[in-house]
């Protein structure tokens, strides 16, 4: 009966973002709010990597966000104007080396303390975007140009064309994920969150594990930060700042953390209902708030962490440690 439910939701969710732009002009939305809509999914899934999955309050997912969007566009404006794959891929890559930096000095914090020290990082991107004008364009930001897909002669990247390029990188990101949770190396990151003691008894070097989802929690925001500066044409600073940050957590928490599709749906809720209700009244941030209140205290675990049951059991979880670990030297078990 479950397995019905998911198939019959992930058809009526596929059908959907396929004719997304058709959506949006019939309730008289442009089509560039369904791409944000796509692009704010990707980066609040790359939240839940940490959040949901290893058991992680990260509230630094902002920086990598906006490294992603500032190396695309920097990319763009001064080595290649009009290939918009490569400059996603540097975008995708400038998250990733920016997540190489800080996970070093974050892998072995937890709690409250891994918490802020992503805030402080993610604060410390976010001045440096500020303050190095002659480069960034300092607290105006700097304008881009949307690139063509392949070059100079490539497809002219407009409205629906854009949309469905995003479309194709997040079904593609996506279904990375999927394949990750359900890998013995996901089935760790949820032991982790669980039991972190348990995981090095079985021999299994956490901090590494962690290491890893942070750098692709990294690239995943990168990849979002780098496809939403070219959608606005735009990279500034406030992309990195911790309010932003802030508003991924949300995202995942509404939809609910530690499920594949519960970003994606926290992501859709909040921004149509920031979109909609600012066009409405100057309340909508205290509707919001509002709304993000019910949801916690009537739906704890987020509005699908409720509606559905965990996919893994705890068996699974065990099985899927006990595999990484025959996959790994004994001595990576050791901790200093």
């Amino acid at each position: 009966m479950n397995r019905t439910v998911n198939t019959i939701g992930l058809s009526v969710l596929a059908v959907a973002l396929l004719f997304m732009p058709e959506i949006m002009n019939g309730i008289k939305l442009n089509v560039s709010l369904g791409t944000s809509l796509l692009l704010f999914a990707l980066a609040a899934s790359s939240v839940n990597i940490l959040v949901g999955y290893t058991g992680l309050m990260a509230f630094g997912n902002a920086a990598f966000f906006g490294v992603g969007a500032y190396g695309s566009a920097l990319f763009t404006q001064y080595i290649l104007p009009d290939n918009m794959i490569v400059a996603t891929i540097v975008g995708a890559i400038a998250g990733t080396v920016s997540a190489l930096v800080l996970a070093p000095f974050l892998i072995r914090r937890r709690g409250i303390y891994f918490a802020l020290m992503t805030v402080a990082f993610g604060q410390v991107y976010y001045f440096m975007a500020y303050r190095w004008s002659n480069v960034t364009g300092g607290e105006d930001g700097m304008s881009i140009t949307r690139p063509r897909l392949f070059g100079a002669h490539g497809p002219i990247m407009q409205g629906e064309v854009y949309y469905y390029y995003v479309l194709v990188l997040f079904v593609a990101v996506m279904a990375f994920l999927y394949l990750l949770v359900r890998s013995p190396f996901g089935l760790t990151l949820r032991a982790i969150s669980q039991n972190e003691i348990r995981v090095r008894y079985l021999a299994i070097n956490s901090d590494q594990m962690i290491f890893k989802a942070l750098v692709i929690s990294g690239m995943v925001a990168g990849i979002a930060g780098s496809l939403y500066s070219m959608s606005i044409n735009f990279a500034y600073p406030l992309l990195m700042d911790w309010h932003q940050s802030g508003d991924f957590v949300m995202m995942t928490i509404l939809g609910g953390a530690g499920t594949l599709w519960g970003p994606m749906l926290g992501a859709f809720i909040y921004t149509l209902a920031s979109n909609i209700l600012s066009s409405k009244t100057q309340m909508w941030q205290i509707i919001i708030g509002a709304m993000f209140v019910i949801c916690v205290l009537f739906f704890p675990k987020g509005i699908l962490g409720v509606l559905s049951r965990p996919s893994t059991t705890s068996e699974d979880i065990d099985a899927g440690s006990n595999r990484l670990r025959s996959e790994q030297p004994v001595a990576q078990g050791e901790h200093g």
